[in-house]
C-alpha cells in the first residue's frame, strides 16, 4: 500500500466501503472520505494527525476526511472493521454537515454524550448489525447496509459535536498534504538508497529544522521512524515472496547493515527476519 493519498475508495453506486482486516501496520495516508475503525479483537495503536490513540476491543475511532492517519506496527493480531463513507453523499439530507468534521476521534465503552446518551453503545449496536449483514449477504443486504449507515450517521450527528473547516484551514491542509505526498512518494521511489534528513527536507521545501517539526506534527512520528517502518514492511514482502537471502533483503530494503536491520526488524515485527521468513 502506498503511503500516499488514497483517491478511489468508494464505488460510484454505493456510499460506503466495508472490509475486515487483521493487518497490524498501515503507513501514514489520507483520503477525502470519513473512516470509522471498530476493534473487534486485540488492541491497536492508531495515529491521527499528531495524536496517538490506543484502541481496545470495542473501541471506535472516527477519522475525518483529509486527516493523516496510520496504524502503528505491532507483532500481535488485531481484528477490526473499517467503514469508509463520503459525507457529501448525505449532505442533501443534512446540509448542516457540509465542510464540517467530527470533534471527537476516539470513543470508548461507557462514553456518554453531553445530552446523556451512551453514544458508544448505540454505535456498537449498529456496527454489529453491519458486520452481520456484510458477512451473511442475505437478499437486499446492501439496502440494509445503507440503512444502518444512515443510523450510524444520525447517532453521530445528534451526539458528537462537529467543527467547521474554514476556507483558510482547508487551504493550509491541502498545502500540508501536498508536501507530505511529495515526501511519501520520494520514499517509495528511493527507500533502497540512503536518504538523509537534508535530502528529504529539500523535497518538502523546508529546512531540516522545520521539516522535523512539520513531519512529527503531521504524522505523529519522526521521519526516521516512518522510514524504518516503510523499509521493514518492504523487507517483509521480500522475505515472503522471494528467494533472496537475508543479506540481499537487507540491502534491497535500504538498510546499511545486517546488525541494524535485525534490530529494527525484530522491534517492529516481534521476531527475527529468519523466523519471519520461516513462519510466513
Amino acid at each position: 500500500m502506498k503511503a500516499l493519498h488514497q483517491k478511489t475508495l468508494l464505488d460510484a453506486d454505493f456510499p460506503m466501503n466495508i472490509f475486515f482486516t487483521d493487518v497490524t501496520e498501515f503507513p501514514p495516508h489520507w483520503h477525502e472520505v470519513v473512516e470509522l475503525v471498530y476493534i473487534t479483537e486485540g488492541s491497536l495503536t492508531i495515529g491521527v494527525n499528531n495524536e496517538v490513540y490506543t484502541m481496545e476491543p470495542g473501541d471506535i475511532v472516527l477519522v475525518s476526511g483529509s486527516d493523516v492517519h496510520y496504524f502503528v506496527p505491532i507483532p500481535n493480531q488485531v481484528n477490526r472493521l473499517i467503514v469508509h463513507f463520503d459525507m457529501a453523499y448525505f449532505e442533501s439530507a443534512y446540509p448542516e454537515a457540509k465542510n464540517k468534521r467530527f470533534a471527537i476521534v476516539h470513543m470508548k465503552k461507557g462514553q456518554i454524550s453531553d445530552n446523556g446518551v451512551d453514544v458508544h453503545e448505540l454505535l456498537v449496536e449498529q456496527l454489529d448489525e453491519i458486520i452481520s449483514e456484510y458477512k451473511e449477504q442475505r437478499p437486499a443486504y446492501k439496502l440494509v447496509l445503507r440503512a444502518r449507515l444512515f443510523d450510524v450517521l444520525s447517532i453521530l450527528i445528534r451526539n458528537v459535536p462537529m467543527q467547521p473547516y474554514s476556507p483558510q484551514e482547508r487551504s493550509r491542509q491541502q498545502k500540508r498534504l501536498g508536501r507530505l505526498e511529495n515526501v511519501f512518494r520520494y520514499v517509495e521511489e528511493n527507500y533502497s538508497s540512503p536518504i538523509s534528513l537534508g535530502e528529504i527536507a529539500a523535497v518538502a521545501n523546508f529546512s531540516e529544522y522545520y521539516f522535523t517539526r512539520f513531519f512529527k506534527e503531521a504524522t505523529g512520528m519522526t521521519f526516521g521512524k516512518y522510514l524504518n517502518n516503510y523499509r521493514v514492511e518492504k523487507a517483509a514482502q521480500f522475505l515472503m515472496n522471494g528467494d533472496d537471502s537475508i543479506t540481499e533483503v537487507v540491502f534491497r530494503s535500504g538498510f546499511g547493515s545486517i546488525k541494524t536491520f535485525n534490530r529494527v526488524f525484530k522491534k517492529i515485527k516481534g521476531c527475527s527476519p529468519s523466523a519471519y521468513k520461516k513462519n510466513n
